[in-house]
């Protein structure tokens, strides 16, 4: 439907636009003859003229001017008579009775004057009406005394007030017993005590005793481990009730002694030891590579290589595990690039091969299980990298035609394991690929999981420090 807009004229004459039972007097016609010869009264012409103006309805400017108006003036009352109910009713009040107020106020302070509600009740009559006498007979009625009644129906006070019975007496102050209407005695109104809570007795806090024994185990493990960094408070709650034989695992001295740890890394000098080294054949680690370890940090290839040579020497006759750089050098060189890297090694006589893969970002792993003629690919992110396994394959002919072992040419199969465990962040591949070593070594099924990895990040720590691994 398309908008018509309003005219802002009047719109020409049309039968519609009068009253019902006049159209017919309006637009009464003569004859030709008798046209314009017929006089009319003048008065009764302008009487028509204001019933035809009063018949008809204003134009729809003049209709919508006339709603502004009084949208404006409503706006204006809200404004003034919003906030309060009763700021009309004093205006008006006020204003009418005048200088007279003083005079009312005077003799309501004086005790004249009547009740208070009919005080209201005749200044109220007095705002409504209007002129000057209505005030005048106010005025008169206020000199004459209090009337016989209020205007909001109660009655008014007798005039003698000895015949004032008061039948109900409700006292808050002290009593010598109840009261006519029933109330009860003050005593018995007062709420009843509550009851004695015996508080519970705090928990023993750590006495200076086992304050200086926790400050004698944080010495302990920093000069042992360089930092804090694989220590759990758990840790220090068991060494502590081996000494005391008490029990410390409550929740108050746990609280107490993760404040004391927490004090201890804040400490000046007691964060790590920069002088901390850890040395195992041809590999050493700095608090720099160990601090990998921490928190979501990225693992680096000295942390990686010398647990695997830990790994390794754990089952010696049983794995050969690969040095880090061994994929990139085969993947850009070739076996010539990597040929020298088995020369005192037979890798044939192994039954596990394991070669760590790390492509920019991201660690994998490589089992290769000579027995069966596999080239499993372990990913904790799942991602199929084709390429890796058929390098690995490559090598292994090249290998066993320079070693002479013609039973290990051919045969060689590709697997990807998928139903590992998986890494919900992107920071924990490294961690994944040193548990793979390891429970493969062991003969472990996989029971990890990325809920596992600040504990086992812990562990690895301390597995590296003590150049041995922990079953």
């Amino acid at each position: 439907m398309r908008h018509v807009p309003v005219q802002r004229h009047l719109p020409s004459f049309s039968a519609h636009f009068l009253p019902q039972g006049k159209q017919d007097k309006l637009f009464e016609t003569c004859d030709e003859e008798n046209w314009g010869e017929e006089e009319e009264d003048e008065e009764e012409e302008e009487e028509e003229e204001r019933q035809f103006r009063r018949s008809c309805t204003p134009p729809p400017g003049q209709r919508k001017g006339r709603r502004q108006r009084l949208r404006a003036f409503r706006s204006l009352y809200l404004r003034l008579y919003k906030r309060s109910v009763t700021l009309p009713f004093h205006w008006k009040l006020w204003g009418g009775l005048g200088g007279r107020r003083r005079r009312f106020w005077a003799k309501r302070r004086e005790g004249g004057g009547g009740s208070g509600g009919n005080d209201v009740g005749r200044a109220h009559n007095a705002m409504n009406s209007d002129g000057a006498a209505l005030g005048a007979n106010y005025l008169r009625e206020e000199d004459a005394g209090p009337s016989l009644g209020l205007p909001n129906g109660f009655s008014s006070h007798p005039s003698d007030p000895q015949s004032i019975l008061i039948t109900n007496v409700c006292s808050i102050g002290a009593q010598d017993g109840p009261s006519q209407n029933g109330l009860l005695p003050q005593d018995d109104l007062t709420p009843p005590p509550e009851k004695e809570v015996t508080p519970t007795p705090p928990p023993a806090a750590l006495t200076e005793e086992h304050v200086g024994c926790v400050q004698s185990i944080l010495d302990q493990f920093l000069q042992s481990y360089g930092s804090l960094i694989p220590l759990a408070t758990e840790e220090v709650l068991e060494k502590l009730e081996d000494v005391f034989q008490q029990p410390f695992t409550t929740p108050a001295r746990r609280a107490v002694v993760q404040h004391l740890i927490h004090s201890y890394q804040r400490m000046p000098g007691n964060a790590l030891l920069r002088g901390f080294r850890v040395t195992y054949k041809r590999h050493v680690l700095s608090m720099d590579d160990l601090g990998t370890l921490y928190g979501q940090n990225w693992l680096n290839d000295q942390v990686m290589n010398m647990y695997g040579d830990l790994v390794m020497d754990t089952v010696p006759e049983k794995v050969h595990f690969f040095n880090s750089f061994f994929y990139d050098k085969l993947r850009t060189k070739g076996y010539e690039g990597v040929k020298r890297w088995t020369k005192n090694v037979d890798i044939f006589s192994k039954q596990l091969l394991l070669i760590p893969i790390h492509l920019e970002v991201h660690w994998s792993l490589v089992c290769v299980d000579v027995t069966k003629r596999t080239i499993t690919y372990f990913d904790s992110q799942r991602t199929l990298n084709r390429r890796c396994p058929k390098h690995i394959a490559k090598y292994l002919q090249a290998e066993a035609v320079k070693k002479d072992r013609p039973d290990f040419i051919n045969g060689w199969k590709g697997l990807f394991k998928m139903n590992v465990a998986r890494q919900n962040n992107d920071s924990d591949c490294g961690a994944f690929v040193l548990q793979y070593c390891k429970f493969l070594a062991l003969g472990y099924p996989f029971t990890f999981s990325q809920q596992d990895m600040p504990k086992l990040r812990r562990q690895m720590y301390k597995e590296l420090c003590h150049c041995k691994l922990v079953p």
